[in-house]
């Protein structure tokens, strides 16, 4: 059996996801932009998911929610697609997912004037140092909710209040990628005018996603053609991966708390073992997500040691698992992580899938090939 703690880069697909995505495959499979009985029924179904997701993250309104491909194409729409007056300039937190950060990245090279944010030496960005960056012609800040490879949980609702207290008409944008279903989210009571989230890290099917747009918020598509999502996704909609992201949405957020305290338990079993180990410390332990550990381990290579458990059956992630052809990570170097440690993190993240037996086991078999991997290579202490 596979003891899987790679969470943050996927998840299992739930099985009564798996039931009804079944259904719309073989069975629901119409077009929901056509006019027979049996597409305006599917089109319902959209409706319907529409307004569990909005009731769910407590959006004001369904048509609030567009449906997406996923995380990256949200994140796309919502840099991209935000208006851009002449001589504006964008925030955006300096430790942001790959989406966010390469998209603003082809923005500044554009000419627009792109301000990164510092984050701390755990991955926070702080209200403060966002504030220092906005100004009168700020268009678009972007600070994720929950770092993807610390779990650093950013105080978005206190960075909304200051971008808008300085700038009321700049747009304040979340990637909420790795908060939705893993901590609380109201997005009223966050305030913020975009929001991204994704169905496969909440055991919905991959190529399924969201992008939040607050009422009075206007946007230009990205991809244009026949109009749909109010014109801003052109596109046949994947109406299984709809509906069935309505159902992990509503799973996940229902059992926020308790998920929760299981996490915290099997980081704590973790933390204890660590004890063991010497020269090894973990990145982020305050105000941090309780489903991502990121855990660093001095003097070895996080690619070994990963290639070492899977011979265990088990399965750690390194970081992104979007930016792992990357020699080293963007988002540990931007926090000034010590060089001793920098090439030897790895990022374990949970499920519900999850059991304490197997948390059990990956901590044993971490101090058992972290202590083999050291000594293999001559390193003393």
């Amino acid at each position: 059996m596979i003891n899987y703690f790679d969470n943050c880069a996927t998840t299992r697909v739930d099985d009564d996801v798996l039931q009804i995505l079944n259904k719309f495959f073989t069975e629901m499979y119409f077009n929901p932009s056509s006019l027979n009985k049996y597409s305006l029924e599917v089109a319902r179904y959209i409706a319907d998911a529409r307004s569990r997701i909005a009731n769910a993250l407590g959006a004001s309104s369904p048509s609030e929610i567009v449906f997406v491909s996923g995380g990256t194409e949200a994140d796309n729409l919502a840099l991209l697609g935000s208006p851009k007056r002449k001589n504006c300039n964008i925030v955006v937190g300096g430790a942001e997912h790959s989406a966010v950060y390469n998209t603003a990245m082809k923005l500044k090279n554009s000419g627009i004037d792109v301000r990164f944010c510092p984050v701390t030496t755990d991955g926070h960005t702080l209200t403060e140092d966002v504030a220092k960056l906005v100004d009168e012609n700020t268009s678009l800040v972007a600070i994720m909710h929950v770092n993807n490879e610390t779990g650093a949980v950013n105080d978005v609702k206190s960075i909304v209040s200051a971008v808008k207290k300085i700038n009321p008409t700049a747009l304040v944008f979340s990637d909420g990628v790795q908060a939705v279903g893993k901590i609380p989210v109201n997005l009223s009571n966050l305030g913020v005018d975009l929001y991204s989230f994704s169905g496969h890290k909440i055991h919905a099917s991959k190529g399924t996603g969201c992008l939040y747009v607050r009422r009075r918020v206007s946007l230009n598509p990205v991809l244009t053609g026949g109009g749909q999502e109010s014109n801003l996704r052109s596109g046949t909609e994947y109406v299984g991966g709809i509906v069935t992201l309505a159902v992990a949405v509503e799973k996940a957020v229902a059992s926020v708390e308790e998920h929760s305290r299981a996490f915290n338990r099997f980081k704590q079993i973790i933390a204890d073992k660590l004890q063991e180990i010497p020269m090894c410390k973990v990145n982020c332990s305050k105000d941090v997500s309780p489903a991502i550990m990121s855990v660093a381990f001095a003097k070895i290579k996080s690619e070994v040691l990963m290639h070492m458990l899977e011979n265990s059956d088990i399965i750690v992630g390194m970081g992104s698992a979007c930016s792992s052809k990357n020699k080293h990570s963007r988002i540990l170097s931007a926090i000034s992580l010590d060089k001793d440690y920098i090439e030897g993190v790895v990022r374990i993240s949970f499920s519900k899938y999850n059991t304490e037996e197997q948390v059990r086991y990956l901590a044993e078999k971490l101090k058992e090939n972290v202590s083999l991997l050291r000594k293999t290579m001559g390193v003393r202490f």
